[in-house]
């Protein structure tokens, strides 16, 4: 069993290393963004060092005590830190700077409790003992794994992919991964688990990066070809023009535009997105594909037209934007000519 668990904890460093050198060449990643996933990386690696010698130096005579108790502490002061660290890495978390502090917190907690021994304790035989307060750890523990679940599904609604079936089950194992070292303490496998997970979190992280527009992290035009080419059920198409909106670069720069780009991408992920995918699928050209019947359209459309209304009256440089549609069905119509049809209405629909 020992040398079972080594192997896997080495299994786990390879696979932590992996991730890093993975991430460190990746040229769509910032400076940021690789060291907050090298951060989370070297967190696991620290734990699950101090788990393993936790392991190794338990109930044996021939290791000083300080060290099993220092590994300890430092699995336990670690622990919840991790996945506060993969939250701020790959999701998008709720207020972020109190979860750390907390975290931190936590950590300088463990490390004063060893002396009064309040969470653990181990004795002059060198053997590892849970005392009163080591439901608190596993209170903290568990609320950073929430608190890291929810960051990555409302990272997921962000990028418009939200809890899908590679979350799902990303979840499920990471929570299997955890639950076995809780109910079955001889089978080891949590800081592996976790180290796959985390792999998977940052692959998920990349996917959506490399799916969405940069300025309004809507999907990109290669996704809505796809999804165009792939449709073969009734939709309805909905095309979007920003009016005027050279005149508003050239007028008011770069930076007011792209102000004006995010304002349509949040109104049409705030309108359409429960019913659908929206895209950016040129310069100022946007997509909605929404699975709706035309009366609940006419309604988004004036919801979405409303909230355009509503940005112009708090900032007179945001232009009108203009939307054709059309109905899709597989059986009686081509893709093709459906997109056309949409583009005639935008355009009579065009402001001057």
């Amino acid at each position: 069993m020992f040398d079972l668990y080594t192997a896997s904890v080495c299994i786990t460093g390879l696979i932590l290393i992996i991730t890093v050198a993975d991430v460190a060449t990746n040229r769509l990643v910032t400076r940021g963004v690789k060291a907050r996933t090298t951060a989370t990386c070297l967190l696991i690696a620290l734990a699950a060092v101090g788990e393993w010698l936790g392991v190794v130096t338990n109930g044996s005579p021939t290791f000083p005590v300080g060290l099993h108790t220092a590994a300890k502490a430092m699995e336990f002061s670690l622990a919840p830190a991790i996945a506060v660290s993969a939250a701020i890495a790959y999701g998008q978390p709720r207020k972020p700077k109190l979860a750390v502090a907390l975290a931190a917190a936590h950590g300088i907690f463990q490390w004063i409790a060893v002396v009064p021994g309040w969470v653990f304790t181990v004795n002059a035989g060198n053997v590892y003992q849970r005392q009163a307060l080591y439901p608190l750890y596993v209170a903290a523990f568990l609320a950073a794994l929430i608190y890291v679940i929810a960051a990555m599904i409302r990272g997921g609604k962000t990028y418009q992919s939200g809890m899908d079936p590679v979350l799902a089950w990303t979840i499920l194992l990471l929570v299997l991964g955890i639950g076995i070292q809780f109910l079955w303490s001889g089978v080891r496998i949590d800081y592996l688990s976790i180290a796959i997970v985390n792999m998977l979190f940052c692959v998920r992280h990349y996917k959506n990066m490399l799916q969405t527009d940069s300025v309004t992290l809507l999907l990109n035009r290669r996704c809505y070809d796809v999804s165009l080419a792939d449709m073969d059920s009734h939709a309805v198409v909905v095309l979007f023009d920003i009016d005027r909106f050279k005149q508003v670069n050239d007028t008011y720069g770069h930076l007011v535009g792209d102000t004006c780009l995010c304002a349509v991408a949040q109104a049409m992920r705030d309108v359409y997105g429960a019913y659908g995918l929206c895209y950016r699928i040129g310069g100022d050209e946007f997509c909605a594909i929404v699975h709706t019947d035309l009366e609940k359209l006419q309604e988004l459309n004036r919801q979405f037209e409303a909230v355009i209304r509503e940005h112009q009256r708090q900032d007179k440089t945001m232009p009108d934007v203009s939307l054709g549609y059309a109905c899709y069905d597989a059986a009686s119509c081509h893709i093709q000519n459906v997109i056309e049809e949409a583009d005639a209405m935008l355009y009579r629909n065009k402001h001057p």
